[in-house]
């Protein structure tokens, strides 16, 4: 074998080693890296899109996110921070008592805890009496107060009995009183300040037309119908009352059961407009001859 012949053989089998040696390597080695690259690659690709398209809805996300918190920090209600019954009643209570006007007396009963997403209700059970117009105001301070609230199946009954309970009422209702699961008003304190509805009628419609009894006369105002009149003026009648004291009236002052509607001094009279428990009278005293 030539000299020539033994150094091409030696070269071709050097090439064929390095051509071998790099086949191996890129076929079990770097085309995996390159798979792997390429699965990184992709993965990485789709986070980017993801992520811009993240970027891309923010403007529209924020302003809905400052909107919602707009609203949310100035309305005027809050949830109940905890899911505790005590917090309800003891907020009742606080309302009850926030002034004479407001008093009422109930039961308290807890029924069920029921939760959403983002709040839970407490579910109870109110029961009690009071005077109607606490009743209302107390219902009222409820309903429009920070603390929100919702009563269901409301039942009011008149308590019955004598005159001094006419103005009486029992009660029943169910109450719904929300509480958050998130922090949804975040540093939003409670206030103590209870609010109401100034338009909210008061008047009773339990209250009977025509009362079983006349009302006593706790106040020892005038008896017209054990008085007598000794003399009058155009503007002023001078009386004898039940207890034999002289006493002088006006126009429009009270008496027992009503007020001194006019002054006759032609027929030297006094008229007086009485309500005897729901019926008008007018009763008219003549001077003394």
């Amino acid at each position: 074998m030539s000299y020539a012949l033994r150094n091409t053989l030696i070269l071709l089998l050097t090439l064929t080693i390095f051509g071998g040696g790099a086949f191996i390597y890129i076929k079990f080695f770097q085309l995996s890296k390159l798979e792997k690259l390429e699965e990184t690659r992709a993965e990485k690709q789709e986070e980017y899109n993801s992520k811009k398209a993240i970027s891309d809805a923010f403007p529209a996300l924020n302003a809905t996110y400052l909107e919602a918190l707009s609203i949310i920090e100035n309305y005027d209600k809050s949830l109940f921070k905890q899911p505790n019954p005590d917090h309800v009643y003891d907020y009742l209570n606080y309302i009850s008592g926030s002034s004479p006007s407001s008093k009422v007396y109930f039961d308290f009963v807890y029924s069920d805890s029921t939760a959403q997403d983002q709040y839970g209700i407490l579910e109870s059970n109110i029961n009690g009496y009071a005077n109607y117009r606490n009743f209302v105001n107390f219902i009222n301070k409820l309903e429009n107060s920070q603390l929100l609230n919702k009563i269901t199946n409301l039942s009011i009954s008149p308590a019955g009995g004598n005159n001094e309970e006419l103005e009486e009422v029992t009660f029943s209702f169910a109450l719904q009183s929300y509480y958050e699961r998130i922090p949804i008003q975040e540093g939003e304190e409670y206030t103590s300040r209870l609010t109401m509805n100034e338009e909210v009628s008061l008047y009773n419609p339990f209250y009977p037309l025509i009362q079983p009894s006349l009302p006593p006369n706790e106040e020892n105002l005038i008896n017209v119908e054990q008085s007598r009149i000794i003399g009058l003026t155009g503007s002023r009648v001078f009386i004898v009352d039940q207890a034999g004291n002289i006493t002088s009236l006006r126009k429009g002052d009270q008496v027992y059961l009503g007020v001194l509607e006019s002054i006759d001094l032609g027929n030297k009279s006094a008229t007086f407009n009485l309500n005897k428990g729901g019926i008008t009278e007018l009763v008219t005293l003549e001077t003394e001859q």
